[in-house]
């Protein structure tokens, strides 16, 4: 019993152990699929935003810390040849396509020598950006060959507009940027300005080119069922239908530039990179698991082996019990086997108790089974049918043989005294043997076994007497 419970805390044990690891592993599982997915938005968001840092920022930081430091100021209404080769100096010294939109000549100039009249014709945005008065604006220009300009006000001490300078950003370089983060990626990128006109994206079908740059961001397929009203943060994520896929399209607020940032992950790439991540989380649990249930059913099995060794075992002689050899009696039953039984007798035992005693009595049978045990052939089966008396299945042997096994048996336990300190006993034991190809019931073959040893013992003992299994 002590044993039998023993096994049902193992399992108890195992059961609470497994829930844990699957527990703990669904946990990390889903951790690191949400922080996979986390980074790549992260790295996509990033990116991007190294981007606008990079290509954009900067180039408007430089252009309004020397516009704010009265750099273009003298050059406002200066001569034209003074005004390019000022600009031609500035584009030498920061690498940047610079430009002044002079008031007092009318005509704008670029550091690459390009000139353009300010006229409603050739350059519109002059005039709207004078009628708004505003003092930046990031936007697109020069239709022949597109740009991204931005445009800084100029005004005198006394506040009386002097044009407008800036720089200008060739849309190939970004053109060539965002394919290459599309590709590596997946995520495209869509920029508009206040004006909701889409001035940079990754879409080539989008980009902004010739007379017809001005897309606006509400004639795009996507845009209706994405829009969910403005959010209180100025930005919100929204799932839609793009192109027969699902996308997670992401709006993110650029306060300084004015514009809006939208970011469209196609969802089939994220589902690909989570169950890449689940897969590897799913393997890793399995391998665990399949560790931990080897483990388990090693220890399962070391206690089943401990608990069957104490039912199916004898205590004193270590030899199996009556329960085990009528349950492999059984399995020979139904496979049909032929069957040899030997039942053996301690001749005289009950003077061995009476004259020494009970203990030098179990000392007896111990050693005995221990004798027995080494006369054994492979496949024999040794057990204590009780008190003194020995029981031996012999599976597949004919009764020849197995009087001989019992013979040898009988002239080992007789050539070995059992000493005790200064004690000394002769012992001597008596066989019965019986075989039998067809039988039905191991008290059958007992009945037969007993009756050989009953002569045996009645011919003088220490013998060997066969008998023929017939179950008349």
């Amino acid at each position: 019993m002590r044993k039998f419970g023993s096994l049902q805390f193992a399992l108890l044990v195992g059961f609470v152990l497994v829930v844990i690891i699957i527990s703990t592993l669904s946990y990390y599982t889903i951790r690191n699929i949400v922080g996979d997915q986390s980074r790549q938005q992260l790295q996509a968001t990033s990116t991007v935003f190294s981007l606008i840092e990079e290509e954009l920022m900067k180039p408007m930081h430089v252009a309004q810390a020397l516009a704010r430091a009265g750099i273009f100021e003298p050059y406002m209404e200066a001569e034209p040849e003074r005004i390019r080769a000022f600009l031609r100096d500035m584009q030498e010294r920061f690498g940047l396509i610079f430009f002044i939109a002079s008031e007092a000549r009318q005509t704008q100039y670029y550091s690459n020598g390009e000139e353009m009249a300010l006229n409603e014709e050739d350059t519109p945005w002059y005039f709207r950006l004078k009628a708004r008065q505003a003092d930046f604006f990031a936007g697109l220009g020069n239709q022949d060959d597109l740009r991204l300009y931005m445009d800084i006000i100029q005004r005198d001490e006394n506040g009386n507009l002097q044009g407008f300078v800036g720089i200008g950003l060739e849309l190939s370089e970004f053109v060539q940027t965002f394919s290459h983060y599309n590709e590596n990626l997946g995520y495209d990128f869509v920029f508009v300005n206040s004006a909701n006109e889409i001035v940079l994206t990754s879409f080539a079908e989008l980009q902004p080119r010739g007379d017809n740059y001005r897309t606006q961001l509400q004639d795009l397929a996507w845009y209706r069922d994405w829009y969910k009203g403005p959010s209180l943060a100025g930005n919100q994520t929204n799932l839609v239908e793009l192109d027969e896929e699902q996308a997670l399209i992401t709006e993110i607020p650029l306060e300084v530039l004015q514009w809006r940032l939208f970011i469209i992950s196609p969802l089939e790439a994220q589902r690909q990179a989570m169950s890449r991540t689940f897969l590897v989380n799913v393997l890793l649990m399995g391998t665990v698991l399949v560790v931990v249930l080897w483990f388990l059913s090693l220890v399962i099995r070391r206690i089943q082996q401990n608990v069957s060794s104490k039912i199916y075992t004898d205590r004193l002689t270590g030899l199996y019990n009556r329960l085990y050899i009528e349950k492999v009696f059984d399995d020979m039953l139904e496979e049909g086997t032929a069957m040899s039984l030997i039942m053996a007798d301690i001749d005289h035992f009950k003077a061995v108790n009476d004259n020494h005693g009970h203990n030098v009595g179990d000392q007896v049978i111990a050693r005995i089974a221990h004798v027995l045990g080494e006369c054994l052939r492979k496949g024999d089966y040794l057990g204590r049918w009780g008190g003194e008396e020995f029981i031996i299945l012999l599976p597949g042997s004919d009764l020849q043989s197995a009087a001989q096994v019992a013979e040898r048996m009988r002239r080992s336990v007789a050539f070995q005294p059992i000493t005790k300190g200064d004690l000394s006993l002769d012992v001597t034991m008596s066989f019965g043997v019986t075989h039998a190809e067809q039988y039905g019931a191991l008290v059958d073959l007992i009945h037969s076994a007993d009756k050989a040893l009953y002569e045996a013992k009645h011919g003088g003992r220490n013998q060997v007497v066969s008998r023929a299994f017939s179950q008349d």
